[in-house]
């Protein structure tokens, strides 16, 4: 699978919802590059800005200087909230639901998404995030692993509608049966 394709498919998983193309950036110190983001208004309350939030997917390419750990996806969930911070103001929204979907040229393998699950505990809250999902993709395997934590009502269905969309395209590894 090439890169433009797995674009579409993110359009075509999130654009229904209203979620809204946007620019990537591009961190030399640390390095980070952010290839776009998708970002909809979510309303969860009638009051003006705290009942406000932003649903951001940010679709990254994986560091070189970062290592598929728990401590490097860790640092890597860091940098990209820092990064969406100072992109998406907080008088629009004053909380950041962030997905991450990690362009990743390692292979993947069977087990990765218990290290996910543990990678979405790293707290954001310095940088008024909540990470919500983590989706890694190896475009040359066409392989995919994830997880996510849950989000009050159904205010964020970005991360699951994205896993289900591209779960149709790209394999998983999924653990065998133990008796």
């Amino acid at each position: 699978m090439i890169q433009d394709r797995l674009i579409d498919l993110i359009d075509g998983a999130l654009l229904p919802s209203g979620a809204q193309p946007e620019p990537g950036d591009e961190f030399r110190t640390p390095p980070l590059e952010v290839l776009g983001y998708y970002r909809r208004m979510v309303r969860w309350s009638w009051v003006p800005i705290l009942g406000q939030a932003q649903s951001v997917l940010a679709v990254v390419r994986q560091p070189w200087d970062i290592a598929f750990s728990q401590s490097g996806y860790g640092t890597l969930l860091l940098r990209l909230a820092a990064a969406a911070s100072g992109r998406f103001p907080p008088w629009k929204g004053l909380s950041l639901a962030l997905t991450a979907l990690v362009i990743t040229p390692e292979p993947l393998a069977p087990g990765e998404d218990e290290v996910l699950s543990r990678v979405l505990e790293t707290s954001l809250r310095r940088y008024r995030s909540v990470s919500l999902g983590l989706l890694r993709v190896n475009l040359g395997q066409e392989a995919i692993a994830f997880a996510f934590r849950t989000a009050p009502g159904d205010l964020f269905p970005e991360p699951l509608a994205l896993a289900d969309d591209l779960s149709k395209h790209l394999r998983r590894f999924v653990p065998l049966f133990e008796s």
